[in-house]
């Protein structure tokens, strides 16, 4: 039989090293008494990020044991959570991350968690900042908090320096909060595109900035700047500053960019760079022609071979708590099939991470595909899985996807990707993102979770019951059939208000949110 601890305070030992991890063990017992219980951290740098141990003995120190950035972290929690009206059960668990690089990816413009904001925007990829400037920490604080409780190890955000909300000063007070909770925020970057690392501002590392002075750096785009997904349609960027491109041949771009990523590192507390050099046409001119012979013309892998070997080298450095930054490097979408087309970057940098994204269509057309066999062909060692799926650019930003998420997240771990990527801009308000956000947390924690165990513990609670969950998800379903009458939406919110006047709290709020939703579609189908 279970043995039970009694805790009526706690005794914080060796926490200078994760004071915030100390105060969630403060806030749950209290400090001090007579009769406090030791609890000693132990930061383990041999553990994978997110790794932990929770040790209660009968008598005598708890020990907390977890990796310097995220374990301690996580271990506090999971020994909050594990108490009980009876006390805490004794004994010695242990957990770590499937796959260890999970994070969530977003722009500053169009994360909204902090739903009472004015500006809120829901696509775009390079566009002005509309809220006022104190809104970016009050949405990323609370995504951070979100992603701290549910061990989401990062996120990348680009437009993480932009003037209009409070350029460095506001990015190094998210990375310093974020960086107390275990959760890394990574900086989306552009190289020869998207900004530069300064994305938008009177800036030196501002790319635009950059190419005022230097006109003759610029690159040459196509006459038609943007791409074209499957899922979303054909997308066309307007023209203004955040669309300048720089020439991937001209060496002093190289070097700017070098300087500008020096500047970075030894500027913010940063968790690591997702490094990106543009999906909206690649140069061309005559030198980038020769050296590329005819590439496609959204992206250029031999543009990618000429900068990343001296930005990687540049970027190589500790990070938070003395972990090494986490480098992403993005592979651009549906392709990771194809080897041919990778050649160019076989000689790149080992010690990053590759990702390598997907559509939805795409995803349900080749997943069988993604096997171990597959991943080891691959140029590099380390890989992640990052999808569009479940975003605006699916047409899902608000749709349900855990299932979708559960299979990419299991398939990942088997075939042995190191990580996956998803967007997470919209707040967990939204309960088709919020479910869709925890299958993710859930399942790339621990890619072998049995479905039926995440809905019985995680979905069928929140919304009153299992039949009522599910009923749940078939209303939410009819918000994506295009095909949906007027008739059959008022049904499901009929439905649903009646679940609100039954419910109460949490499960109410989201009943009346698929409620507003479906009348809200219902009145625009006539």
């Amino acid at each position: 039989m279970t043995s039970f601890r009694q805790l009526s305070g706690v005794r914080v030992l060796d926490a200078g090293h994760a004071p915030f991890a100390a105060d969630l063990l403060r806030a749950a017992w209290g400090e001090g008494g007579a009769d406090a219980v030791p609890v000693r951290f132990v930061a383990d740098p041999t553990l994978p990020e997110g790794g932990h141990r929770v040790e209660v003995p009968e008598q005598g120190e708890v020990r907390l044991v977890g990796d310097p950035f995220a374990g301690l972290v996580y271990a506090a929690r999971a020994l909050v959570a594990a108490a009980t009206p009876a006390g805490l059960p004794v004994g010695s668990t242990v957990s770590a991350p499937g796959l260890p690089l999970r994070t969530l990816w977003t722009w500053d413009h169009s994360t909204n968690w902090d739903t009472r904001q004015l500006g809120q925007q829901e696509i775009g990829a390079l566009n002005p900042y509309a809220k006022s400037a104190d809104a970016f920490g009050a949405d990323y604080r609370r995504l951070v908090d979100f992603c701290s409780r549910e061990r989401i190890g990062g996120i990348v955000v680009y437009g993480l320096l932009r003037d209009a909300h409070g350029g460095v000063a506001a990015a190094r007070d998210l990375c310093e909060y974020a960086n107390a909770r275990g959760v890394r925020i990574i900086a989306g970057v552009g190289i020869n595109a998207y900004g530069g690392i300064y994305f938008d501002g009177r800036h030196r590392y501002n790319l635009a900035t950059w190419l005022r002075q230097r006109p003759d750096l610029a690159a040459e785009l196509p006459k038609k700047v943007g791409f074209d997904i499957d899922e979303f349609g054909d997308l066309h960027f307007p023209a203004s500053e955040y669309m300048m491109a720089a020439c991937p041949s001209q060496p002093d771009n190289l070097a700017w960019h070098r300087d500008a990523i020096d500047w970075l590192l030894d500027t913010l507390p940063v968790g690591g760079i997702n490094f990106e050099t543009g999906d909206y046409g690649s140069c061309a001119c005559a030198r980038c022609a020769a050296r590329t012979g005819g590439e496609r013309t959204s992206w250029s892998y031999e543009a990618m071979r000429s900068v990343y070997p001296t930005l990687l080298a540049t970027a190589r450095r500790p990070g938070p708590a003395g972990v090494p930054l986490r480098h992403l490097v993005e592979v651009y979408w549906d392709n990771i099939f194809d080897l041919d087309a990778q050649k160019p970057l076989a000689d790149l940098p080992d010690d990053v991470a590759y990702q390598y994204c997907v559509n939805r269509a795409f995803w349900y057309d080749q997943r069988d595909r993604l096997t171990a066999e597959h991943v080891e062909r691959l140029p590099h060692t380390t890989n992640v899985l990052r999808t569009h799926a479940g975003s605006q650019w699916n047409r899902q930003r608000h749709s349900w996807v855990p299932e979708m998420y559960a299979d990419m997240a299991g398939r990942s771990g088997a075939a042995g990707m190191r990580g996956l990527t998803i967007f997470a801009e919209p707040s967990a308000y939204h309960p088709t993102n919020e479910i869709s956000y925890l299958a993710y947390a859930r399942f790339s924690w621990d890619p072998e979770l049995a479905w039926a165990d995440f809905w019985r513990d995680e979905v069928a609670p929140r919304f009153g019951g299992g039949a009522e969950a599910e009923a749940f998800r078939d209303g939410a379903a009819l918000l994506d059939d295009p095909a949906a009458t007027g008739a059959a939406l008022a049904a499901v919110s009929a439905d649903a208000l009646g679940m609100v006047a039954a419910t109460s709290g949490e499960v109410r709020r989201r009943w009346l949110w698929l409620a507003e939703r479906t009348s809200r579609y219902a009145y625009a189908a006539g």
